[in-house]
């Protein structure tokens, strides 16, 4: 037997021993799948800023985490001097490797990092120039060599109409995914600006298309939810011309949750905006992440609580649905796992002082069929700058 094989195999089985003891699971009559999660472990935890990105499965079955990188520690949430990493997981020796620089624009804040990888291996970056105060344009690289190389900087159409927009500038954008309906990779976003009382003065939502994930030039904007402050995106594909997207609502406080929108011709019409059950019991939602497991006809969706709770109860929620069972029923989510925030679990690595609010953030990938890698951020005031800290586990669908 392939020795890497044989290894995955053996910490596969060794992570689900661990997993069904120690995971917080949550259990209903009629869950259908039962999700098991190891035990967390820090990716990076040190004096840099370390957060948002995205994970890339690579050609010989290694996994890329493409993030944020404000080093040093002055490093901060809102520093000027961040830009795109990356770091390699081998999952057959569950090793993370070494820090390298992707792309270093030396002038401005190279944040809001997202993306994806396309059918024959080309990885696809999406990020933002910001300057501390607006955002000086919206561009995306990409990569067709696991990472080793990448493309000019590349303008994004869809992300840079401002003037019509009226907008000054942030944006988010949700990772790319592909839609076999219609043979496309496609990428959710949204554009927004307030005002100094964080007043939203201006937002729409998009859905951009790419043939290879080369050029983005294919895109339209769809209704902005006027009735939600919409703000940070996720989107998936989940079969029969439909996609879902998630959105965070932030109106910052208890009574905002997630909300939800359905379309059912490839993004072409949308359903009107309405409150989801993530997270649990109407807490407030920072960034959320969706993926559809074709295989399994299964919807995976995450996020984190912030702001409407203590600091130490802040916790990552896992969630599932077949796409039935929420279509048109965006309550319909069924709660697999609550994770506490590292900062408030006791006999971890790397401790740090639960004074500010959860991170999140989190990322997913497939790191073969019956299991995942996780990515999220946890963040602490040290030294008097916000210090954020990568962890990760993996997750198994039985």
């Amino acid at each position: 037997m392939n020795k890497k094989l044989f290894g995955l195999m053996f910490l596969t089985l060794s992570l689900l021993s661990v997993a069904c003891k120690d995971s917080m699971e949550v259990r209903t009559d009629n869950k259908k799948w039962t999700v098991y999660v190891s035990p967390y472990k820090p990716v990076l935890c040190n004096d840099d800023h370390t957060s948002e990105g995205f994970l890339a499965l690579l050609k010989n079955g290694n996994i890329l985490l493409i993030f944020r990188m404000d080093p040093g520690i002055k490093g901060d949430h809102v520093g000027t001097d961040g830009y795109i990493a990356k770091i390699e997981y081998d999952p057959f020796q569950d090793k993370w490797g070494e820090v390298q620089t992707v792309y270093n624009s030396h002038k401005y804040d190279d944040r809001n990092i997202h993306g994806g990888v396309t059918e024959d291996g080309r990885i696809v970056v999406f990020f933002r120039h910001y300057d501390g105060v607006n955002t000086e344009g919206r561009y995306f690289i990409y990569s067709d060599d696991d990472g080793k190389t990448w493309s000019q900087l590349q303008k994004n159409p869809s992300m840079n109409d401002l003037q019509a927009l009226k907008m000054k500038g942030n944006m988010s954008t949700g990772q790319m995914f592909y839609n076999p309906d219609i043979g496309k990779y496609t990428m959710t976003g949204f554009l927004y600006d307030w005002d100094e009382n964080r007043i939203y003065t201006a937002r729409r939502r998009y859905i951009a298309f790419s043939d290879d994930g080369s050029s983005w030039d294919e895109f339209y904007y769809t209704s902005d939810g006027e009735e939600y402050r919409m703000n940070e995106i996720a989107g998936a594909w989940c079969g029969k011309n439909r996609i879902i997207v998630l959105q965070r609502d932030d109106d910052r406080g208890f009574g905002h949750p997630f909300v939800q929108t359905e379309s059912y011709d490839n993004g072409k019409t949308w359903t009107k905006p309405e409150q989801t059950n993530i997270p649990p019991n109407l807490h407030w939602g920072a960034a959320p992440e969706i993926i559809y497991d074709k295989g399994r006809n299964l919807l995976i969706a995450m996020g984190s609580d912030r702001y409407s709770r203590p600091n130490e109860q802040n916790s990552l929620f896992i969630y599932t649905a077949e796409p039935d069972d929420v279509f048109g029923n965006p309550k319909g989510w069924t709660l697999q796992h609550e994770i506490l925030r590292p900062n408030a679990k006791l006999g971890i690595d790397c401790e740090r002082p639960v004074n500010g609010q959860f991170y999140g953030y989190p990322t997913i990938t497939p790191i073969n069929k019956n299991e995942y890698l996780v990515v999220f951020t946890e963040r602490a005031v040290m030294d008097g700058s916000e210090q954020a800290d990568l962890y990760y586990f993996r997750m198994i669908i039985n």
